[in-house]
């Protein structure tokens, strides 16, 4: 069997077959070129050869099924594997990866990790999780193309106990994502062999019109464009990275990216009033085509674009530098953490709260999630679920130095957890008076 390490970079070193693989969310730099991907996403149930005991797919480590309590529960009866069906000519493609949807799990749960059909192990990438605190990330695995098989592929997921009560993990989603050749039949049979576009952006003030680049007789055969951006702001991913291609999917569908298009001739207007001036932005576009459910083209990144300073204003990113470890409360525990601003309230004209949290259920708790004694509803229900919030915060309630946030539920089980990377505050301020 083979082990590749942690981080992509390094099993690139060892494995040559992979060195040159297209990869979806490469650095901007990296992405001159646009590529076609193919998504197959795993299906649950016997009818897709993947039987299951309830509707989660859970990966538990082995000392669950001992265990007096947890072993006898439905959940310990989940054997982590699954399949996904790719029927593909493997000589065709130009990288594989696979892409997750995962609650991180217990707070201490280690080593989480896959292997396919047998062959290699790749480990998922550490992101909080066995340091005890709370995440939900969207780990995108690159793959030796010869660990697959064209047919139905096995991923057998395990995991560690490590420092936690019950090691435990979910997948909520899955796919395995082919990068296909530029000369592959099935492009040639959509007409769309020559296809090739990129994402011109024009900056109107605090406001930049993305659009297509490509020819006008192009546009009949796309569905839909969803437009992506490469910043410094708020790591909603989870990946532990604030400079990042930002967005993710839940429940598959995109969330946090600038905007999607669904009419000709496909553009967005991206508002960058709350996000700090910066040099390194890119854009780019991934366009889903009519009759062609499972094909995407991801086009090169558009690199070198700026927010530059604005005259009289300042956007900052303030997070919280005392999270508790596990920030999860039930059982009428309180947790708190503090994000200092440097900032007096009265020059703050606007700011916004971001969050991830996971919706374990505030019991009878009304107001579970308090800054500076206000609520704000970042995890509504119990549904067991993230949900990252975005919401704007009355200046009148930040404070110069500590703002306090706390969180509290009373439910007897799971409870709400905030997610890495924490609350942040965006603020967008004047100066002082004579600087």
């Amino acid at each position: 069997m083979r082990t590749l390490p942690v981080t992509l970079f390094a099993s690139l070193l060892l494995s040559p077959l992979c060195f040159a693989q297209a990869r979806w969310d490469a650095a901007p730099g990296q992405q001159t070129n646009g590529t076609f991907w193919r998504v197959h996403w795993y299906e649950r149930g016997l009818q897709h050869g993947n039987p299951a005991y309830e509707q989660r797919f859970r990966v538990n480590s082995p000392e669950v099924v001992l265990h007096p309590v947890f072993g006898k529960r439905v959940e310990a009866r989940e054997n982590g594997l699954m399949l996904i069906l790719a029927e593909e000519d493997l000589g065709l493609l130009t990288g594989a990866e696979l892409y997750l949807e995962a609650w991180g799990g217990h707070p201490g749960t280690a080593n989480k990790r896959v292997t396919v059909n047998g062959r290699s192990t790749y480990y998922l990438p550490r992101v909080g999780t066995e340091d005890l605190n709370c995440t939900y990330h969207y780990p995108a695995l690159g793959l030796r193309i010869d660990d697959l098989v064209n047919g139905y592929s096995a991923f057998q997921f395990a995991l560690d106990q490590g420092k936690t009560f019950w090691g435990h993990m979910l997948v909520d989603n899955a796919c395995l994502r082919v990068a296909l050749t530029n000369g592959h039949p099935d492009l040639a049979r959509a007409g769309l062999d020559a296809f090739q576009a990129k994402v011109k952006a024009t900056a109107w003030a605090e406001r930049w019109e993305l659009a297509l680049d490509l020819p006008e007789s192009k546009l009949a055969a796309i569905e839909s464009v969803d437009f992506q951006g490469y910043y410094f702001g708020y790591d909603e991913n989870g990946d532990s990275r604030c400079t990042d291609w930002h967005g993710f999917t839940k429940d598959r569908k995109p969330v946090a990216l600038l905007g999607t298009a669904t009419t000709a001739p496909f553009s967005v207007v991206w508002d960058i009033t709350m996000l700090p001036a910066q040099k390194d932005v890119a854009v780019r576009a991934v366009i889903h085509f009519k009759g062609q459910t499972n094909l995407a083209y991801v086009t090169g990144a558009t690199c070198g674009l700026q927010i530059l300073e604005r005259p009289g204003r300042r956007v900052t990113l303030y997070a919280s530098h005392d999270l508790p470890k596990g920030f999860w409360s039930r059982a009428n525990q309180k947790k708190q953490c503090i994000i200092y601003l440097d900032v007096n309230p009265r020059l703050i004209e606007r700011a916004e709260l971001h969050v991830n949290a996971w919706t374990g259920g505030p019991g009878e708790v009304k107001e579970y999630f308090l800054l500076n004694g206000r609520h704000f509803p970042v995890a509504d229900g119990a549904k067991h679920e993230l949900i990252y919030s975005r919401l704007p915060v009355d200046p009148g309630i930040l404070r110069q130095g500590a703002s306090i946030i706390e969180l509290r539920s009373d439910t007897e089980h799971h409870g709400i957890e905030i997610l890495l990377p924490g609350p942040c505050l965006m603020v967008r301020s004047r100066p002082e008076a004579g600087q």
